[in-house]
């Protein structure tokens, strides 16, 4: 009790408006013929250490104010496409506001912070909900965790892991969605599976290496690009590229024989045209639970050429990845002491089933980027991407699970009357291993023109994407099956084909009636459609396609000021996925189109049971910034028709059915605050309180066929208090870091946390938790040997807690999974140039 006194004391400290006087500075941006330039790069760092103060840009007069500043001398460094960068020192007197003003000549080469731009949205001037994470932020947290963690830090985004320590399978949630139903991209390219929506943070592990920013957006509207966003979008920025030469080292190592080894090089500016970069890593944890080890190799690699008008970037990051599978959770029971499993072993909270059977995946999927941005005239510029991305591997895992009939095996294996049973029941004797292969490509190209004028800016653009995948499943392993039906006999258990095709186009416009009237209206219209081809067995085929209309209004009220204020509706609909559809690796078990039936028993392939969801959206908010702190609140609603939920069961990876609810409602207050205690000490906080209930919705057992009325229910999966709280303290080279984190409860399904028969019980939900990480760094001052050395330890769970993160139903059993007790990990970098 007293340690969660103690999280929640500091976790309100980052809620507390600061009470320090700080200085501001303010600076305008224009060009030698003093017209403003709006959009320019604004870095403030420390003159005497180099260490970054803040960031921002310029608004429309191409004005910026920094808050929170200090006494002291500083570097001002101003960047912009076509201009050369401009570097400015200034002094603040303690007690005094600064001013400076900036002129941009053009140049030859520009630099190449702007040269991958993807749909951004602007503090206190475009009408969203939203919040941004540094590439300067991440690089003083923990390189060994995945990204979820990390962005788990902003307001309503929670995570869990599956492996426990955060390396391997990570799974994220926005305002409660699943990070199948937010809009995710690295620089402006989707990362959601097309046919599955799903997003595998795995296969771009070490990306955090790159990353110059990363924007998450809340609600809808918040992605041109890709699957729409119903809970948000996460853009990822990435931008190592630089104008000096560099070489970069790092290792660390930790808990759970968790190693890392990184080399990256940047050439600098080579004949004012050219930038390279590269980026090796190797990454090795045995993981915290039991067999959910990963092995990963990962490269990021690219250059750039640069002119008077125009940036082209070609890069490629990826690499080969073998992992242990831990999909599977624990009884809630074994969370605090060893339990009996009922087959004279024991289950403790590392428990994983899949460790019996030695499940694993071998998988990669290397991405492939061009981006080319040009400069037609001083007002209007061209903006395109082509990407390409292909993945290939397969998953092992235990077969015994699977029936006779659905692995084809021959009647003299399994007679007639257990051919439907379990392969544990028929044969217990017998063990497979199952091998599920998926081999897929996507390739896509982005066109876009912005206009800038009088009347404002003007976005036109356009997607265009294809997707292909193959899957088969075959017994890959056994003891006692014949080898004729086993492994490189490439006996196939299901095999098909799938499409997805994409064409969108797009349009916003940005206008400014009066100063303190900002309006913008955003619309896509997108056309998609799914096919199912080549069915090895049973000859299934269909094309489904969808037409959706996705309209966004927003309206800010004071835009660039210290006090602003903005309101914006949307609407947005989506269809389901592919596997809702028809579930292919499932059809040897009995599941057939899930499509209505004509009368002559053929399916309409025009009707699926599980329609598309369609969700209205309402945003407000208001920013506060001044000399003292900056904070903002904003509230929504999002009002679902045939909102896609859990229903009931999970495929054979783990991942839970779904259907339509009727209606549904989402409702929340969300608060960001940030302040500058002192020089020295900063503190950040934010929180949010939702409810999320259902309006309409009729589940059904998917065992039993029973109904159960959910009406007025909450929805599972979606905690009702998230807040984080950090603080932070630097001097002389040394920082100080730590965050608290506090996520609410949650129900693992529909019920609300009670039996069929309407008991009330505490094993399905997960209960509220908090967690505390802490971090030190030192970087070596001065121009010896030990000038570019780094060192950093992380102590993740201070407080050894044993949390329980999320939770679901399992064939009819409920599990959970558990976040790693305290852990360290250190690590050293050093750079050279």
């Amino acid at each position: 009790m007293k340690r969660l006194l103690s999280c929640t004391i500091i976790a309100l400290v980052g809620l507390i408006p600061a009470t320090a006087i700080a200085q501001s500075l303010s600076g305008t941006v224009s060009s030698p013929e003093g017209a403003p330039i709006p959009g320019a790069n604004v870095i403030v760092s420390d003159r005497s250490s180099g260490v970054f103060v803040a960031g921002t840009t310029t608004d429309a007069k191409g004005t910026f104010t920094v808050d929170n500043m200090y006494g002291g001398r500083f570097l001002v460094a101003v960047s912009y496409v076509g201009r050369q960068k401009q570097i400015a020192t200034i002094e603040i007197s303690s007690g005094t506001d600064a001013s400076v003003s900036i002129i941009m000549d053009p140049m030859v080469i520009p630099q190449s912070e702007m040269v991958i731009s993807a749909k951004r949205f602007e503090r206190s001037v475009s009408p969203a909900t939203h919040s941004n994470l540094t590439g300067r932020e991440l690089a003083d947290r923990s390189s060994m965790k995945d990204l979820p963690v990390h962005l788990a830090t902003t307001p309503s985004v929670t995570f869990y892991s599956e492996n426990g320590n955060g390396i391997g399978y990570s799974t994220l949630r926005m305002r409660g969605f699943d990070q199948r139903r937010i809009a995710i991209a690295i620089n402006g390219i989707p990362q959601n599976d097309p046919e599955e929506f799903n997003v595998f943070w795995i296969n771009f592990y070490d990306i955090q290496g790159v990353v110059r920013d990363i924007q998450i957006q809340r609600g809808a509207g918040g992605a041109y690009y890709g699957s729409p966003g119903i809970g948000g979008a996460i853009n990822i920025v990435t931008g190592p590229y630089s104008t000096e030469r560099e070489i970069t080292i790092e290792t660390g190592a930790g808990s759970y024989a968790t190693r890392q080894l990184s080399v990256a090089a940047s050439s600098g500016t080579i004949g004012k045209k050219y930038r390279l970069y590269g980026r090796l890593s190797r990454l090795t944890s045995d993981g915290y639970r039991d067999w959910s080890w990963t092995e990963f190799w990962r490269f990021f690699g690219g250059v750039q050429r640069i002119t008077k008008r125009s940036v082209l970037t070609l890069q490629a990051y990826g690499g080969p990845q073998r992992d242990a599978l831990a999909y599977s959770g624990i009884p809630k029971e074994a969370n605090k002491s060893t339990i009996d499993d009922g087959f004279g072993g024991t289950i403790d909270r590392k428990y994983n089933f899949s460790s019996f059977s030695r499940d694993l995946e071998e998988f990669h999927q290397p991405h492939f980027e061009l981006h080319h941005h040009y400069r037609l005239t001083n007002t209007i510029e061209a903006d395109q991407t082509l990407f390409a991305i292909k993945g290939e591997g397969f998953f092992d895992f235990d077969g015994t699970f699977r029936s006779a009939d659905y692995l084809r095996l021959p009647t003299s294996i399994v007679d007639s009357s257990m051919r439907t049973e379990p392969l544990f029941v028929s044969r217990p004797d017998v063990s497979v291993l199952f091998r599920a292969y998926l081999d897929q490509w996507q390739a896509g190209w982005y066109p876009r023109l912005t206009f800038r004028g009088d009347l404002g800016t003007t976005t036109i653009g356009s997607e265009f994407r294809l997707h292909r995948s193959t899957r088969w499943g075959r017994i890959q392993e056994s003891n006692l099956l014949p080898t004729d039906l086993v492994g490189d006999s490439n006996v196939r258990v299901y095999q098909f084909r799938g499409q997805k095709t994409i064409a969108s186009v797009l349009a916003s416009h940005v206008i400014r009636p009066a100063s303190t009237f900002l309006v913008q209206g955003d619309i896509s219209v997108t056309h998609r459609r799914y096919r199912i081809f080549d069915e090895e067995f049973f000859g299934t085929s269909f094309r489904k396609p969808y037409i959706f209309v996705n309209p966004r209004l927003g309206v800010t009220i004071n835009p660039d000021k210290r006090l602003s204020g903005y309101v914006s509706t949307a609407i947005t609909s989506r269809e389901p996925r592919m596997k809702s559809l028809y579930d292919g690796e499932e059809a040897g078990a009995g599941f057939v189109p899930q499509f209505e039936t004509m009368q002559n028993g053929s399916f309409d392939y025009d009707n699926p049971f599980v329609k598309p969801e369609r969700m209205f959206n309402i945003e407000a908010g208001l920013n506060r910034r001044d000399d003292r702190y900056q904070a903002s609140v904003n509230s929504y609603v999002m009002y679902f028709v045939d909102e896609i939920v859990p229903s009931g069961g999970l495929d054979q990876f783990g991942v839970p059915r779904t259907g339509n609810a009727d209606e549904t409602i989402h409702v929340g207050v969300e608060a960001e605050i940030g302040a500058r205690l002192t020089r020295r000490v900063d503190v950040q906080g934010n929180t949010s309180i939702s409810r999320n209930r259902f309006i309409k919705f009729t589940e059904y057992d998917p065992f039993t066929g029973d109904s159960f009325d959910r009406s007025g229910n909450s929805i599972a999966g979606f905690p009702d208090v998230t807040a984080n709280a950090t603080l932070s303290y630097s001097r002389s080279g040394a920082t100080f870091r730590w965050t608290t984190q506090l996520v609410g409860r949650q129900f693992i399904d529909n019920a609300n946390g009670r039996t069929p028969n309407g008991e009330s019980s505490a094993g399905l939900k997960v209960d509220p938790y908090v967690l505390a990480d802490a971090t030190v760094n030192y970087r070596f001052q001065g121009d010896g040997i030990l000038g570019g050395l780094s060192a950093s330890l992380d102590v993740n769970n201070v407080f050894n807690s044993n949390v329980l993160m999320w939770g679901n139903v399992s064939f009819g059993a409920p599990q959970y999974f558990p976040y790693a007790t305290r852990h360290i990990y250190f690590k050293l970098r050093y750079q050279l140039g």
